[in-house]
């Protein structure tokens, strides 16, 4: 699943970033996997956010005080990472940021809807990741026993 909405995104956030901010395909391609890599290590990685944080924040409800706090971490290490992985400097990554950080949530919550089945379908998606992965499953395991 997560591979689609990577790939949905690509289709409309490169030509965007490139219309809006004026980067080159290269660089709208690297801006949008670095965009991707940084939900991958967030959502991955054990940063003390819940899943009800998650599905607050990939749904069309109001954020919880967690999902700001889950959205503020993506959006940090996303800046790093366009700095590093798409090697932009850092006030063109501040923008590409500030541009694709919606777009990315938009996205998921489009395809997870605040359904703990669908982020579990992500999550398992995104390959061997711990923390939150195990703890998805975990989670929704014992709601169906």
């Amino acid at each position: 699943m997560f591979d689609q909405i990577l790939s949905s995104l690509q289709k409309e956030a490169a030509p965007a970033l490139m219309a809006k901010l004026g980067l080159d395909q290269n660089q709208a391609d690297k801006s949008v996997g670095a965009a991707a890599n940084s939900v991958k290590e967030v959502l991955g990685g054990n940063h003390g956010f819940g899943m009800d944080d998650v599905l607050s924040l990939f749904s069309n409800n109001t954020n919880t005080a967690g999902a700001n706090g889950l959205m503020s971490k993506l959006g940090t290490v996303m800046q790093g990472k366009l700095s590093t992985e798409a090697g932009l400097p850092a006030e063109k990554a501040s923008m590409v940021q500030s541009m694709l950080l919606p777009l990315v949530t938009d996205f998921i919550a489009k395809h997870v809807g605040g359904d703990a089945s669908k982020l579990k379908g992500m999550l398992g998606g995104l390959g061997d990741l711990s923390g939150m992965a195990d703890t998805a499953k975990g989670m929704l395991g014992k709601l169906f026993k």
